[in-house]
Order: C-alpha cells, then structure tokens, then sequence
C-alpha cells in the first residue's frame, strides 16, 4: 500500500502564493492609475499645444488680438502649464508605486518559487523512497514465493 506525498510547508506555500496574488492585484491597480494619469497629461499638453498653434496661426494671418484676449490665452496656458507640472509630477509618483510594487511583486515570486522548488525536491524524494520501498517488499515477497517453491520441491 502506497502512502500519498503531504508537504509540511503547505501552509507556507499557501501564504506566499496568496500574498504574490495580492501583490499582483495591486500592480495591477497602479499600471491602471499609471495608464489613466499619462493619457490625461497627455491630452492636456495636446489641448495646450493646440491653444499655441491657433494662436501662431492668427499671428501668422495677421490677425490683431485683443489686449483682453491675449490676456486670458496667456493665462490660459500658464494656468495649463502648471496644470502639466503638478499632473507629471503625479504620474512620477504613480510610477514609483508601480515600480515599487513590480519590485515587491518580483521578491514574492522568487520567494513562491523557493517554496515550490523544496516542495519538488520533496516529493522526488519521497517518490524515489516509495519506490525503494516498493522494491523491497516485491524482494522480499519474491524470497518467500522461492522459499515456499524449494520447500514444496523437497515435500515432493
């Protein structure tokens, strides 16, 4: 009768692979937050972008500006430029996070694959000793027969 392989370090294993799944779930999160912080700064510096060349193109047609309209458009893209100061240096932020966290999330899975690695190494182990085992009774099993055929041999 064979014995089934149970690893003492289960609830270990376990509880890496639940902390790596939690830490993926939180990457997860940031790349999200990254992805949405750098396409709203993207569009801002467009929208800027097209703010100033509009402006260019009037200047070039000659068109005259309004002293009251060149005022605001001035404002208008100081106002965004520090808009797009404040939201990449957000995104900086998110990004450390996320790299943080793609750090933590790379420590956790060498952790997991230490764990497994032993497990592996165990259950070889206790393969090849069941398979000793196994050997051993069929050896000894095989004597008995060959001793019970001598000693029917020497009945006859």
């Amino acid at each position: 009768m064979s014995k089934r392989f149970r690893y003492a370090l289960e609830p270990l294993r376990l509880t890496r692979q639940w902390a790596l799944d939690e830490l993926l779930a939180t990457l997860a999160r940031h790349n999200e937050a990254v992805t949405r912080a750098s396409t709203a700064l993207q569009q801002l510096r467009a929208q800027l972008e097209q703010a100033r060349q509009d402006w260019l193109a009037g200047q070039a047609a000659g068109q005259t500006l309004a002293l009251e309209r060149m005022a605001v458009l001035g404002r208008y893209l100081y106002d965004g430029a520090v808009r797009v100061d404040a939201m990449a240096r957000q995104l900086a932020v998110l990004e450390r996070q996320r790299d943080d966290t793609a750090a933590q999330v790379a420590a956790a899975r060498r952790a997991l694959d230490a764990v497994e690695e032993h497990r592996d190494d165990q259950r070889a182990a206790f393969r090849r000793a069941q398979g000793s085992e196994d050997f051993k009774l069929a050896d000894d099993h095989w004597s008995v027969l060959q001793a019970r055929g001598t000693e029917h041999e020497l009945d006859c």
